[in-house]
């Protein structure tokens, strides 16, 4: 394939048109320029591969090409037509036909495969009804047609794949897109096995053969000079070097990549190591040791290796590294550990860096925390570990003190290695700590590897790039969860190992059909728990077994359940309404004020109210306030606007509305109908076209905006909806109660939100269910009930109602621990 691909490049240029042109671009993020004075053009079915050190400003530039920020000078002429920067955006590069594959997945985990594939591909599935089915069937030809075999479910959750399959999904679903004409991929294989990676090369050859275009990022050198038909090298910005592949080598790209950043890992030669005398004060040792991903593992290892785990993607070697880890917080029969631990994690997005912190505070956290919790720390000695190895790394930036979001991905993998570094561990364990790095920092991180061992401490490494097994000391090679291989000393043999990786190929992929079964349901504990108090209530009270006792339940949760229903969707989006039960008694007092006087202007201040709620997402996403801080302040006005029509109970609520919503019927009593209405209702539209994309909102908002989603659309619409259901909330208290008490609804506030949580919400991620926030509002009510039929005081109904909550997020913390077991 490498021979065909290069042979015909030449003519492949000569026929084919210019597709991009980017002229004089240049980005400056004060000081730092990022891209300076860069021209880049490409024509149809070139593969170019973008190459440079972490750094050199490859992201800022495709962030450019892609719209997802503005260049401040430039030109850009895409298919033979100029396009106004000025008005480029993701949205207008996406009408182009430019897709990008970011490093950094843009996906949404609480989103099934399929639905992922819908918020990218809205505009290619127009059916309203049996979209779903569309959008599995999208997936599933994407998939198979880039990597034939994948085994993922795309109706599984996203959060259910591993990172592999993630990246397989997000890739995938890139190529969907029939109007793309440039796909622009950012290390697309840095999370991916050997076989899978041979599969998207071959996918992109061959499109690329028909016509594709393709700008290929990777730090992988063997994967560019395979695949790609010219280079373009930067370095602090600017064009260093740009040709032919068959111009250059791997060799020549580390030369250029290295010349002008300074010595200390920059060279492509490393540094003879001899392994020490293993130091047995120091040991990870593995008796027969069994977990759900593991099976029945032996082996020694001591301070002074460098032991690599090995094997195809998924068989149990980041399992080994987080059992090790997790050993000094419990104890495991069969794995003892002696020694310190560190562990730096292959997702630093999720589980790696503080977002918030400076480089300097990321740096030292896990020393500080090590130190004892009295212990008095000194800021001239933690500022001394900061400054040794930020130097040592020649990690990349304005100082210490910048914030560590500013840095390039692979200045970001340098602080999280110096962390553990710093933190003074005899284990140091790696999940593929050079993902994402460009060679000459893996060349220094390599040679700091070596030191550590020198020092006499054990180093476990997990990688996905064979290459770098040849810095391990000693081997094991893991298929199925089984160790099926181990070797001693230097010299790899790759053939071997690929041959046992896959010994055990049906086995390994259990792994992969395990995370297809389906999981209990976020409100299981809530339903359980609520039909084990109902129980109880009836047992005490049998009369609540009845179509009475049962309208009577209804009737006191039923403006609870309205207002944990909006909270829900605030929740969702990863805000909390802090007003949402003061509104609940405004709506109250002015359906029994203003309302029954003078109808037309009581229905007008309804109207008002109403618009209030989305104008209170508009002025979250637009002035970028909290939600907490706009709610809390709109909390006041709802009470201040009560108070002013009505300071003390009282009024009385229109005939009509107690007709419409608390009037008697043959069966039963219409409040169950608008309740069974408005729940169905809430549920389905959070499963609508528009719901799932509100639920990736919740869960990445960046993705979803690239993805061509309006944010502010997103917002308002979810506080409107909060707000209808708030209002509806409000309007059948009136309707039950016949008079208004604005102080009545204000403890709806927080028993909504406790309703959403016991309901299986989580306050981030877009993770909630509806149902579960109802299940989670009877629990409440019915606690209030329990505690009256055995004569307690209600001094201790919030009391109870909290040890109920406790205890359901207990049950649900052991459960999720217990997955991970």
């Amino acid at each position: 394939m490498d021979a065909m691909t290069k042979t015909a490049e030449p003519a492949r240029r000569q026929e084919t048109s210019l597709l991009l042109e980017a002229r004089h671009f240049r980005k400056v993020y004060y000081p730092t320029v990022a891209v300076n004075d860069i021209t880049l053009s490409l024509h149809r079915g070139d593969i170019l591969a973008l190459v440079g050190a972490n750094g050199a400003g490859k992201s800022t530039l495709i962030k450019t090409l892609s719209g997802v920020v503005g260049c401040d000078t430039g030109e850009l002429i895409f298919d033979g037509s100029p396009v106004n920067l000025r008005e480029y955006h993701p949205a207008a590069a996406r009408n182009l036909g430019i897709r990008v594959v970011h490093q950094e997945l843009s996906l949404c985990k609480n989103l099934t495969v399929y639905e992922n594939f819908y918020v990218e591909q809205s505009q290619s599935i127009k059916n309203a009804f049996g979209w779903r089915k569309l959008a599995q069937e999208l997936a599933q030809a994407a998939l198979d047609r880039v990597f034939p075999g994948h085994g993922i479910d795309v109706a599984a959750g996203l959060d259910s794949l591993s990172i592999a399959q993630q990246q397989m999904v997000e890739i995938a679903r890139a190529t969907s897109d029939k109007k793309m004409k440039l796909m622009i991929l950012d290390e697309p294989t840095s999370s991916l096995p050997m076989e899978r990676t041979e599969q998207l090369q071959d996918y992109l050859c061959k499109t690329a053969g028909e016509g594709m275009t393709y700008i290929y990022i990777s730090h992988r050198l063997k994967e560019i000079m395979t695949i790609a038909n010219c280079v373009y090298i930067m370095q602090n910005g600017n064009e260093k070097w740009k040709g032919a592949i068959h111009e250059t080598s791997e060799e020549h790209m580390v030369k250029l990549m290295g010349e002008g950043i300074g010595s200390g890992g920059c060279s492509a030669e490393l540094s003879a190591f001899e392994a020490p005398e293993v130091n047995r004060s120091i040991s990870v040792v593995c008796d027969h040791y069994t977990s759900k991903k593991l099976k029945d593992l032996s082996f020694e290892s001591f301070g002074g290796q460098i032991l690599g785990l090995t094997g195809l993607e998924g068989n149990g070697q980041l399992d080994l590294l987080r059992d090790i880890f997790l050993k000094a917080q419990s104890k495991r029969n069969g794995l003892k550990v002696t020694g310190k631990v560190a562990f730096v994690a292959g997702d630093r997005k999720k589980e790696g860096i503080f977002p918030l912190w400076s480089i300097a505070d990321n740096q030292v956290i896990t020393k500080a925390a090590g130190s004892g919790m009295f212990r008095h720390l000194s800021r001239e000695w933690l500022e001394e570990s900061v400054r040794y190895w930020y130097e040592k790394l020649h990690i990349k930036s304005d100082g210490t003190q910048e914030l560590i979001t500013c840095l390039s991905g692979g200045n970001q993998q340098k602080v999280l290695i110096a962390r553990a570094l710093a933190a003074d561990a005899d284990i140091i364990l790696l999940d593929d700590p050079t993902r994402g790095v460009d060679q000459p920092t893996k060349n220094a991180l390599y040679e700091v590897f070596r030191e550590a061992a020198a020092d006499g401490k054990l180093v476990i490494w997990r990688t996905s790039d064979d290459a770098e097994l040849e810095f391990c000391t000693r081997l094991l090679v893991l298929s199925g969860g089984h160790i099926v291989g181990s070797f001693e000393g230097a010299g790899v043999d790759h053939e071997t190992i690929m041959g046992l990786s896959f010994q055990n190929e049906v086995e390994a992929r259990g792994p992969a059909e395990e995370k297809k079964r389906r999981t209990a349901p976020l409100y299981t504990f809530a339903l359980i728990a609520m039909a084990a108090i109902y129980a109880v209530c009836a047992f005490q009270s049998p009369m609540l077994l009845s179509g009475y006792g049962l309208q009577l339940m209804v009737v006191g949760f039923a403006a609870l359940m309205l207002c944990a229903l909006g909270q829900t969707f605030i929740i969702g989006l990863g805000h909390i309404d802090l007003g949402i039960g003061n509104y609940c008694g405004l709506i109250n007092v002015l359906c029994c004020t203003l309302l029954f006087s003078s109808p037309a202007l009581g229905a007008l201040a309804l109207l008002v109210t109403l618009a209030l709620y989305p104008l209170m997402g508009y002025v979250v996403y637009k002035r970028k306030v909290p939600a907490i801080i706009v709610t809390l302040g709109m909390s006041f006005l709802w009470t201040g606007a009560a108070l002013s029509l009505q300071a003390m109970p009282g009024g009385t609520c229109p005939e009509w509305i107690r007709a419409v919503f608390y009037s008697e019927t043959p069966l039963v009593n219409t409040l169950c109908y608008w309740l069974a209405g408005l729940m169905a209702a809430a549920i389905l539209f959070y499963r609508s076209r528009y719901g799932t994309v509100l639920r990736g909102f919740g869960n990445n908002e960046h993705a979803m905006i690239n993805s061509g989603w309006s944010k502010a659309k997103a917002f308002m619409a979810v506080y409107a909806l909060a707000g209808v259901l708030a209002l509806m909330a409000g309007v059948i208290t009136s309707a039950i109660n016949n008079a208004s008490d604005s102080s009545a609804s204000g403890t709806y506030t927080m028993l909504a939100v406790a309703s959403v949580i016991i309901g299986g919400g989580y306050f981030s991620g877009g993770v909630v269910t509806h149902f579960g926030a109802v299940c989670g509002a009877v629990i409440l009510t019915m606690i209030s009930v329990l505690l009256g039929l055995w004569s307690v005081s209600t001094d201790y109904t919030a009391l109870i109602q909290g040890l109920v909550l406790i205890l359901i997020l207990s049950l649900r913390l052991l459960k999720r621990r217990g997955k991970k077991a």
